[in-house]
């Protein structure tokens, strides 16, 4: 499956300029609550707007799925776009720098095959932030220059997971460090990132938490694996935006088999 580039360039800017605007407006915003008790913002639904019409515009023939809006839905699209306009919404309320725009593409198979991630206050510490681009069949670029992993992923030193995770696992066989960002985006892909975090534990989450990080993580051979080891597939139930029915772990298929036995789920 190959897209138009020149659509996608497009896209790209529109995710640069969202990103760019979340981050004047991380110091002024208004907090509601979902009816799941989540946060959301009017930062969220802005850009969710925004993102949502001009794929709308550029890809009428894609499906969509998008955390904050209902969105016709196409079984036989040729591929789906999936959207979190802010991962991260509780952090970014609080004025922290973990949060991001992620946009994931899946396949007719709906495989996770293509990535926008935008991350315009955190990694590389730069002004620009981090943006992860991945195009259907393309190469895996960061910052706009191709990007390969780097540092050993087989030796469990350092791992990024989600907080509420401390009461999900048993840590007690765990001598390492563990970094916690407040973005499930940003976990799944810290082992691509950053040479010194090689795996990842993650909370049972929506397909919008997953898609884009999910989709990076395969680029360079890792993936997402359930409790007992065997690969994380999106189920009907995942697909029409139910919650994940499990954790997972993620990582190289080693590293994972052995943090399944280091930090086993309770």
């Amino acid at each position: 499956m190959v897209l138009n580039k020149e659509k996608l360039d497009r896209v790209e800017k529109e995710i640069l300029e969202c990103g760019k605007w979340a981050t004047i407006k991380q110091c002024d915003l208004h907090v509601k609550q979902k009816s799941d008790l989540s946060p959301v913002t009017e930062v969220d639904i802005t850009i969710s707007n925004r993102i949502l019409k001009l794929l709308k515009d550029l890809f009428p023939e894609g499906a969509i799925i998008s955390e904050e809006e209902s969105t016709e839905k196409k079984e036989d699209a040729p591929y789906t776009f999936v959207l979190d306009p802010i991962d991260g919404t509780d952090v970014f309320s609080q004025g922290l720098p973990a949060f991001c725009i992620a946009l994931g593409i899946l396949d007719e198979n709906k495989e996770p095959v293509g990535a926008m991630i935008y991350a315009p206050r955190f990694g590389n510490a730069t002004e620009d932030g981090l943006f992860l681009r991945l195009d259907p069949e393309g190469t895996l670029l960061l910052n706009g220059k191709e990007w390969k992993t780097n540092g050993d992923k087989r030796d469990i030193k350092q791992v990024a997971m989600s907080s509420s995770n401390v009461w999900r696992f048993d840590f007690s066989q765990y001598r390492g460090k563990a970094r916690i960002f407040g973005s499930t985006i940003l976990h799944i892909i810290a082992p691509v990132v950053f040479s010194g975090i090689q795996a990842s534990i993650n909370e049972p989450c929506f397909i919008w938490d997953y898609a884009a990080a999910h989709a990076v993580i395969r680029s360079q051979g890792m993936d997402l694996f359930n409790p007992d080891g065997s690969k994380y597939v999106y189920t009907p139930s995942f697909l029409n935006k139910e919650r994940s029915a499990t954790c997972c772990y993620g990582g190289l298929e080693e590293t994972v088999e052995k943090l399944r036995k280091i930090c086993p789920l309770k």
